[in-house]
Order: C-alpha cells, then structure tokens, then sequence
C-alpha cells in the first residue's frame, strides 16, 4: 500500500467515525476500507436502517495519484448484499462520479454526473456535486430525514 493511499483510507475512516447519526458504527463486520492495486482505495460503509430501503451502504472507490489527489470517483448509495446477492442494477439507489465517459458508447464529456435513476445506475445527468463530504452530507439528509429517494431530485 502507498503512502497516499493510507492517507485516503484515514480519511475515509475518519468521515465515518464522525458521522454516527449516518453510518452504521456498531455494524463493523461490513465496514471494508483498504488500497485495491497502487492507485485505488475502495471502501463500503454500512448506513443506518433507512425506513423504506432498510439496510444501505455507501460504496466508495477513488482512483488516487501520487500527490493524494482523488484523480476519479464513484459514491453510491446502494442496498445492501450483507442478507441477498443482488445485481449492480437490482441494488443501485443513486450514485456520483466522475468517471470518464467520453468514449463509445456514451460519449459525455462532462466530467461530474449523477447517476440519478434507482436500478438503472447507467443513466446519468450533470451534477454539481464534486466530493465525498457533499454525497456524504446528501445521503444523511435521505437517512436521517427518512426521506425517499426520487430520480427527479436534482444536486
């Protein structure tokens, strides 16, 4: 493991030790955080029990460089698999990223989306979200609120 990737996997375990009223703390056989090659680091954090989804995680992977800036992202909110399999689209809630999809067959140049629609995690549309801190701040609202999740809300 890297420097910069320990650094970010501190980090990670960080925003979940101080966000108790979020993440599932008494849960820690399904925290997973650790460096995945010499440039990722992949975490999944259990939620508390959402009223309509029941038991959700936040997945987290980053692409980290050398100075331990995040290069590129993903964070979804999914449904848990700890209790059932389920495919990527069965337990997609909603997600951000900035994953390049300039390519066939999508060809989107805007770097920052919002994969906005439940269990179809290929759609996507422009978002001003752009860190772990917002999409942390965003998920609570829906957890602690006890809010539904709707592909119409725009962040």
């Amino acid at each position: 493991m890297r420097v910069y990737q320990q650094r970010r996997i501190d980090e990670i375990q960080r925003l979940f030790e101080e966000n108790p009223d979020l993440f599932d703390t008494e849960n820690s056989e399904m925290v997973k955080v650790k460096a995945k090659g010499i440039s990722k680091v992949v975490a999944t954090l259990p939620l508390i029990d959402h009223p309509e989804y029941r038991e959700t995680i936040l997945n987290i992977s980053e692409k980290v460089d050398e100075d331990g800036n995040i290069e590129s992202y993903h964070y979804g909110w999914e449904l848990s698999q700890r209790l059932k399999k389920r495919s990527k689209q069965d337990r997609h809630l909603t997600g951000f990223g900035n994953e390049d999809h300039s390519g066939p067959p999508m060809y989107e140049p805007d770097p920052y989306h919002h994969h906005h629609i439940p269990q179809m995690p290929a759609k996507r549309k422009h978002t001003n979200v752009k860190d772990l801190e917002k999409v942390v701040e965003i998920i609570k609202n829906y957890i602690v609120g006890g809010l539904i999740y709707d592909k119409s809300h725009t962040f």
